[in-house]
C-alpha cells in the first residue's frame, strides 16, 4: 500500500512539475497575417506600453532597384491588432529623392535622417523628419546642415548619434576631401526637438582622405567621441579616439602593437567615458581567414587615457569555441547595472549571391553564432566570461530570426532566444520533416558564476506545423517588469504577441 501511494505521489509530482514547466511564461498571439503586404515588409517594433506598441517599416516605393524609400508607421493595441497607420516619403529636392542615413528611436519620437547631394545646385543637405508617437504625425523636413560642393564624388558625408537618455543628438560632418591637406570636420549637437545647441569645426591630424571607418557616440552631457580606424588593411591597424567637447578637441591613439580593436562602444559612468569591446593581437590574417579573429576583450578609460584591462579568452572559452578566437565577433549590446558592465558579443557575417536572370537582385545568407557574455566592473575586474554555443544560417528576410535578446531583471542577466525543439528534447528527426523547423522560445538565466540554466517554453508555439511562425529574438521589446511584446515570422506569415514571464 505504501509503495502504491509512493508511486501515485511520484506521478502527481511529475505531472505537477511538467505543468509548472510549461507555464513559466504566458503568451497572447495575434492572428497569422501575410508578411509580404506593403506596410509590414520590414517591421521594427518601438514604444511599448500596456496599451500597445508602434511598428515602422522602410520599403521601396516602386519596383525598380533604385526606387525611393517610403516609411510606413502603424500603431497596434495590446493584442497585436492594428489601430491606425500612416506613410510618408523622404524629402525630394530638384526631383531627386533623399537617401535614408539613419533612424533613431527617441523619447516617444522617431527621427528619420536623410541627405540629398544634387550636382545642379551644388549642395549636400542633411534632413530630419520627426514622428511624434502621441500625435501620430510626421513633421515637415528640417534642414540640419548643408555642405556646398563642386563635384558629386566629393560632396562630404554625415554621421548621426544619440545619447543614452535620448535627449541629445550629435552630427559629424566630414567636410570635402582635399589632397595634401588634413581632414576637416564639423561637429554639431542638438536637443530632442533638433534645436541646435553647439557647432564647432576642427582640423584633425589625419590626411583628408582618411575620413572613413568611423563610429560616432554622444553622451548625455554632449561630449562627442569619434572612434576612427586607419590602416585597416595593414599589419598594424590604428584606432584613435577623437573627443570633442564644445570648441575643444583631443586625439588619443588607443591601439598599440599586439592590441588591435575590432569592435567597440563608448559607455559613461560617473561623468567619465570608457571604451569597451573586442580586440585581437594579430590583425594581419583578417582577409585570409574571412574576418577579424578576436582573442580578447578590453575596457579603456577615455577620460584618463589609459587601458584598464585587455584580457585574453580563458582556457574554458578556448575549449568551448572552435579555434582560439571568435571570428566576426560584433558587439550586440552593452548593459550596465551601476558599476557592473555586461559586454555581449554575437558572431555575425553575411554572404550574397546574385540571382540568375535578375539584375541587381541577390540572395543573402546571414550567419549567427557563437556568442559570448562578459560580466566585469568598471575597474576591469572580471566576474565571468560565458560562451553561448549556437550557430545558424538564415536566408534573406529571415535574418530577423538570428541572434538573441539580452536583458537585466533585478540585477540578474537573462537571454531570450529560440531553439529547435528536437534538440531541446534530445530527439532524432527525419530530414525534411516540418518538425525539424519547430522551435520553442527559451529563457537562459546566468548565475553569479556565469553558469547558464535553459528553460524552454513549450507553450510558445505560434501555429501549426505547416504555417508556424518562429519567435524573433531581435524583435523583442520590454513593456515593464517581465512583460514583452514579441514578433514571430515564417516564410509567408507573421504575427505579434505578448509574453509575460512568471
Amino acid at each position: 500500500m505504501k509503495s502504491l501511494l509512493f508511486s501515485i505521489c511520484s506521478i502527481i509530482c511529475v505531472i505537477t512539475f511538467q505543468a509548472q514547466e510549461q507555464t513559466f511564461a504566458d503568451f497572447e498571439w495575434s492572428e497569422l497575417t501575410n508578411n509580404r503586404v506593403s506596410g509590414s515588409l520590414s517591421p521594427i517594433l518601438a514604444f511599448p506600453s500596456e496599451s500597445g506598441f508602434t511598428m515602422y517599416s522602410v520599403e521601396k516605393f516602386g519596383s525598380q532597384f533604385y526606387a525611393p524609400k517610403i516609411i510606413n508607421i502603424t500603431k497596434f493595441d495590446a493584442f497585436g491588432k492594428p489601430t491606425s497607420a500612416i506613410d510618408f516619403k523622404l524629402p525630394i529636392r530638384l526631383l531627386k529623392d533623399a537617401a535614408l542615413l539613419k533612424i533613431i528611436e527617441g523619447d516617444n519620437k522617431l527621427y528619420f535622417f536623410s541627405n540629398i547631394a544634387v550636382k545642379k545646385d551644388g549642395k549636400n543637405v542633411l534632413y530630419a523628419q520627426i514622428y511624434d508617437n502621441e500625435t501620430h504625425r510626421v513633421s515637415d523636413p528640417i534642414e540640419l546642415y548643408t555642405i556646398p560642393f563642386e563635384k558629386i564624388n566629393n560632396s562630404g558625408f554625415f554621421e548621426i548619434a544619440s545619447s543614452s537618455n535620448k535627449r541629445t543628438f550629435a552630427v559629424l560632418v566630414n567636410q570635402l576631401f582635399e589632397k595634401k591637406t588634413n581632414e576637416a570636420i564639423t561637429v554639431l549637437t542638438f536637443d530632442e526637438n533638433l534645436n541646435k545647441l553647439s557647432e564647432s569645426t576642427h582640423t584633425l591630424s589625419f590626411e583628408s582622405d582618411r575620413a572613413y571607418n568611423e563610429s560616432l557616440f554622444v553622451e548625455n552631457d554632449a561630449t562627442v567621441n569619434i572612434i576612427k580606424k586607419t590602416d585597416t588593411f595593414k599589419k598594424h591597424p590604428i584606432t584613435t579616439i577623437i573627443t570633442v567637447k564644445g570648441n575643444d578637441v583631443k586625439e588619443q591613439q588607443v591601439s598599440t602593437e599586439g592590441f588591435y580593436i575590432s569592435d567597440s562602444k563608448v559607455i559613461s559612468y560617473n561623468d567619465s567615458q570608457f571604451l569597451v569591446g573586442f580586440a585581437t593581437d594579430n590583425a594581419k590574417p583578417t582577409v585570409s581567414v574571412g574576418g577579424a579573429k578576436d582573442d580578447s576583450f578590453f575596457i579603456y578609460n577615455i577620460s584618463e587615457g589609459n587601458l584598464i584591462k585587455n584580457q585574453k579568452w580563458s582556457q574554458d572559452t578556448r575549449k568551448r569555441v572552435l579555434g582560439k578566437g571568435y571570428l566576426n565577433l560584433k558587439i550586440k549590446d552593452v548593459l550596465m547595472d551601476n558599476e557592473i558592465v555586461y559586454l555581449i558579443g554575437d558572431c555575425y557575417s553575411t554572404d550574397s549571391e546574385e540571382i540568375d536572370g535578375k539584375n541587381f537582385e541577390y540572395n543573402y545568407t546571414h550567419r549567427f553564432g557563437p556568442g559570448i557574455v562578459i560580466k566585469l566592473d568598471i575597474n576591469g575586474s572580471v566576474i565571468y566570461e560565458t560562451p553561448i554555443n549556437y550557430g545558424e544560417d538564415y536566408l534573406n528576410r529571415m535574418e530577423v530570426l538570428g541572434s538573441f535578446f539580452p536583458f537585466l531583471d533585478n540585477g540578474q542577466f537573462f537571454v531570450l532566444a529560440n531553439e529547435k525543439e528536437y534538440i531541446l528534447k534530445n530527439k532524432k528527426i527525419v530530414f525534411g520533416s516540418e518538425k525539424a523547423n519547430a522551435k520553442a522560445i527559451v529563457l537562459k538565466s546566468f548565475d553569479d558564476e556565469g553558469n547558464i540554466k535553459t528553460i524552454p517554453f513549450w507553450n510558445s508555439e505560434t501555429g501549426g506545423e505547416n504555417q508556424y511562425a518562429t519567435f524573433a529574438p531581435t524583435q523583442t521589446i520590454l513593456i515593464k517588469d517581465k512583460a514583452f511584446y514579441i514578433y514571430a515570422t515564417g516564410k509567408e506569415k507573421h504575427k505579434f504577441g505578448k509574453m509575460t514571464l512568471k
